[in-house]
């Protein structure tokens, strides 16, 4: 047996060794080359999830994707029940969400790559309504909400970012995304501008966005708004906008914008 394969491995050794040499003839001593990288990159990541009571009674779900604070981070998933739905779950509270929080690592931020996989595997393994995922999160998860609707910005079919902020950049790709921020007036830790800022560019770009500031809170601003029934009612109310009709729009804004620089070269 042993004689009958190693014909066989001694060519895979030999092919081996040919990708070897191969690959160092690209990287050559005071020359640059081009090189490609394939590779699978492991996520593992932990998180609670909750199930409506009547979760069988129905074909699919909405999703509510909860991405908690900074002082959450670990691994001990009963931090993720300090704030937030999974503290209004724990106790006893009943959402009509699949509502899905996963933990951070300690001193990790939010990374979009690693939540998408995580909505990815959701989706396979549960009744979720692909036009009905929202996101939410607070402090550092106000944060990952702004970046994560940015990598995916078709996705979604609402934000709650709370407290959080984020690149100008970032909110032109989600300005189709209905989005719903709050912040508190006296934040110390997260300056109120951080929020305004991407506010103000949605409005600029007419995106369908509302602004609640609470003129005397700091930090805390979550508390009192997921203590608010009319945000879930809100939440309900939205679905996805189909991918080729944001895409058809927005193919349009940028024609005629072309057009008017080019009008306005003519002029001049």
């Amino acid at each position: 047996m042993l004689r009958k394969m190693l014909p066989g491995v001694l060519a895979l050794l030999m092919l081996m060794s040919g990708a070897s040499i191969q690959a160092e003839e690209k990287a050559q001593s005071g020359k640059q080359g081009a090189a490609e990288l394939k590779t699978t990159i492991p996520v593992n990541m932990d998180y609670l999830i909750y199930l409506p009571e009547n979760y069988d009674e129905k074909e699919k779900w909405p999703l509510m994707l909860f991405l908690h604070g900074a002082g959450e981070r670990g691994d001990n998933l009963d931090l993720v029940t300090v704030h937030g739905p999974p503290k209004l779950i724990k106790n006893g509270k009943q959402f009509p969400f699949i509502v899905v929080s996963p933990q951070c690592p300690k001193e990790q931020l939010w990374q979009p790559v690693e939540l998408t996989a995580l909505l990815n595997d959701i989706e396979k393994n549960y009744k979720v309504d692909k036009d009905r995922i929202y996101v939410t999160g607070l402090s550092m998860g106000g944060f990952g909400t702004w970046s994560l609707a940015a990598y995916t910005p078709y996705r979604f079919a609402a934000l709650v970012p709370i407290c959080g902020g984020g690149e100008k950049f970032w909110v032109k790709k989600i300005k189709h995304v209905p989005i719903w921020v709050f912040h508190g007036a006296k934040d110390g830790a997260v300056p109120l501008e951080r929020s305004q800022t991407l506010v103000d560019v949605l409005k600029k770009e007419k995106a369908d966005v509302s602004f609640t500031i609470y003129p005397e809170a700091g930090h805390d601003s979550w508390t009192e708004t997921y203590n608010n029934p009319e945000l879930y009612e809100w939440l309900l109310k939205q679905k996805r906008k189909p991918e080729k009709e944001v895409r058809a729009a927005e193919a349009k804004a940028e024609a005629e914008r072309k057009a008017k620089r080019e009008a306005a070269k003519k002029k001049k």
